[in-house]
């Protein structure tokens, strides 16, 4: 039954993107072997006529095979570096269209989590959702202790659902890879596979709870800055109860106006918590838009929904921050260090043509003043050049730069004047004082003391052996010249085409001898020489 459902689901799937004009690609890709197995037969005619572009029917074919290819196409938005231009754009605008469910499957839900009755465990929870999405659904309620809560509930049957998507576009991937010559550059399996693991980590609720403790605890001297409290108490992977924040969403730009609050202060107090995630802390909200953002009294931010985080490790916050401190510099050789040491080059990168491309983009920016720099958008042009140069950047890479995108585009909604690049340079010098501060090195050391201890064990061992091995003639010394098959199989085949040359033109000398020779008997009426000069 199992099989069967996965084969129905296959085929709807096949048969979504030949109906919006993806035959081909389908052909191409070698996807065509499967549906031969299906138990229905898979309808190959495309439309007679296509007037959308395919950027525009590549997100229609999404948003019609439901949650999972939403998410998907949520996470390939962030992938500048894979996909043109056009094809981002369109997929950004992806939304989860979803029904909310039933009230009576949500007390079903709450009550089957937490193992007790609803009445027992909230005074009071509102059957209409506050929200509802792909995922789960949202419910204000209150707690028998008086406190506010919202109750955030996992849709029934999500994760099975997922799960057959997941498993169908791993098969996709692998005949995409396989078959297609960009799938062999960008390995569409291993997208798939971190989507895979992104998309857990967001069914898990847990984790989202966690996120957001980890976010509370970096912010915790901060006063510009509120994460809320969770209830651990009435939390479980499918359930996640958090403190109700009474203020007003960034999404709210009428009541903004009407509460004395001032906006630069707001886009200000943003700017430097997402600053601060970038360049210092190594972890980021990775979905800021203005409905998951809200400000209090005395333009203090507070941040909801922790589902979606992006990590840098501290080589990678070095890194970035010398690429945007050397886009700023005009330092070409920083930023250029800076794409090269974050992607993974192919054989088809031309580091010369990439310098030139880096090199156009610098000069449009040249004499443009800070505060007009968009740095989403440059983010989002470095990305481009990545992707014409066949280089593959880390995916939370790219996840930060959709989330500079789409915090510049907030931000400029909310005061046109403000640009996040005039606090990028203070910034960066931060991150490169805290790099170099005396209590960086010190935590560094201690980090790899035991490795310089394990060193210093082994070292006189391995001294000691290399001298006595010297001492009885067991030293070999082995050289490697790279590529020298290759180089000798060339030389090889250089002196066979030589040998067959001479070999050739002995024979042809000779024929030409046998024309003017030609009174041995047995040749003499059969043309020999005409025969093997024509051959």
């Amino acid at each position: 039954m199992e099989k069967k459902g996965h084969l129905k689901r296959f085929q709807k799937i096949i048969n979504t993107f030949v109906k919006h004009g993806f035959g081909q690609l389908i052909h191409e890709s070698g996807i065509k072997e499967l549906t031969r197995h299906l138990p229905h037969r898979v309808d190959h005619a495309e439309k007679d006529k296509i007037v959308i572009s395919k950027a525009v029917r590549f997100r229609m074919v999404l948003e019609e095979l439901g949650p999972t290819f939403i998410k998907f196409g949520q996470l390939l938005s962030t992938r500048a570096d894979l996909l043109p231009p056009d094809y981002i754009k369109e997929l950004q605008r992806l939304q989860d269209h979803v029904p909310s469910i039933s009230f009576l499957k949500v007390k079903e839900i709450i009550e089957r989590e937490l193992k007790y009755p609803l009445d027992l465990l909230f005074d009071s929870i509102d059957e209409t959702p506050l929200a509802a999405a792909s995922i789960g659904q949202v419910h204000l309620a209150t707690l028998p202790g008086g406190d506010k809560v919202v109750v955030k509930v996992q849709r029934p049957n999500i994760i099975k659902t997922i799960d057959l998507d997941l498993a169908i576009m791993d098969e996709i991937a692998f005949l995409i890879d396989r078959y297609t010559s960009i799938g062999k550059v960008y390995k569409f399996r291993n997208i798939v596979k971190e989507f895979n693991h992104i998309i857990h980590l967001e069914l898990n609720f847990h984790q989202e709870g966690r996120n957001a403790e980890r976010f509370k605890k970096n912010f915790e001297k901060e006063s510009t800055v509120y994460i809320p409290e969770i209830y651990w108490s009435y939390s479980t992977q499918k359930i996640l109860t958090l403190e109700y924040v009474d203020g007003i969403m960034l999404n709210n730009k009428d009541s903004l106006g009407k509460n004395s609050l001032s906006k630069r202060k707001i886009v200000e107090n943003l700017s430097r918590a997402f600053l601060k995630q970038f360049f210092l802390d190594g972890i980021f909200h990775g979905d800021p838009h203005p409905g998951n953002i809200g400000v209090l009294p005395g333009e203090v931010i507070y941040f909801l929904d922790f589902g979606i985080t992006g990590y840098l490790n501290e080589e990678q916050q070095q890194i970035f921050g010398k690429l945007m401190l050397g886009f700023l510099s005009k330092d070409l050789d920083e930023v250029m260090n800076g794409i090269l040491n974050l992607g993974v080059i192919s054989e088809e990168t031309d580091q010369k043509e990439l310098r030139w491309e880096l090199e156009r983009l610098q000069e449009k920016y040249f004499e443009v003043p800070l505060r007009e720099i968009n740095f989403g958008q440059v983010l989002y042009k470095l990305m481009e050049i990545s992707f014409k140069q066949r280089i593959r950047l880390p995916a939370d890479f790219t996840l930060l730069a959709k989330t500079f995108l789409t915090l510049e585009g907030l931000i400029s909604d909310i005061e046109p004047n403000f640009s996040i690049a005039e606090l990028i340079k203070p910034f960066g010098k931060e991150l490169l004082r805290n790099r170099f501060s005396r209590k960086k090195i010190t935590i560094n050391f201690y980090k790899n003391f035991n490795k310089y201890l394990r060193l210093f064990e082994i070292f006189p061992d391995r001294i000691t052996s290399i001298l006595e091995r010297g001492a009885e003639g067991n030293v070999k010394l082995k050289i490697e010249v790279v590529e020298t098959n290759r180089i000798l199989n060339r030389l090889n085949n250089m002196t066979n085409r030589v040998s067959f040359s001479i070999v050739l033109a002995s024979i042809i000398v000779g024929l030409c001898l046998m024309l003017q020779f030609l009174e041995v008997v047995i040749f003499r009426r059969f043309p020999v020489a005409e025969i093997g000069l024509i051959l």
